[in-house]
């Protein structure tokens, strides 16, 4: 399954705008299938972006079968901090377009820090 760079952003910011912190069980995302928001769920938890209740497999312990989210880390925060102005966002779509989905998380963040700090005069 390929990530989906705007379903995470989509994700990250109903948990910020959520008030509660209760885990979800069954979260989902309108206009996307359950099984794709799940498996994205998982790998951001495991990328430290969401906090949440890991289930894991009985047979092997360290693989996480589900992730029940309630609530951004510091990382999830940060991330959406660094693309949260609308000029910074637009120009790193500009920028990437259609590879948006297919450049490391870690590019994405780095890019909208340093656009960013151009905003800010500060490079």
């Amino acid at each position: 399954m390929k990530r989906d760079m705007m379903l995470v952003i989509k994700i990250l910011k109903y948990f910020e705008e959520r008030e509660e912190v209760s885990v979800i069980q069954e979260f989902q995302m309108p206009g996307y299938d359950d099984r794709v928001v799940a498996y994205h769920v998982r790998r951001m938890y495991e990328a430290g972006l969401l906090d949440a209740e890991a289930i894991n497999s009985k047979s092997t312990e360290t693989r996480v079968i589900e992730v029940w989210p309630f609530g951004l880390t510091w990382h999830g925060h940060e991330f959406l901090d660094a693309i949260r102005d609308d000029n910074i966002f637009r120009k790193l779509k500009n920028r990437l377009g259609e590879t948006l989905s297919q450049v490391p998380f870690i590019l994405i963040k780095e890019l909208a820090i340093m656009l960013g700090r151009q905003q800010l005069g500060l490079l």
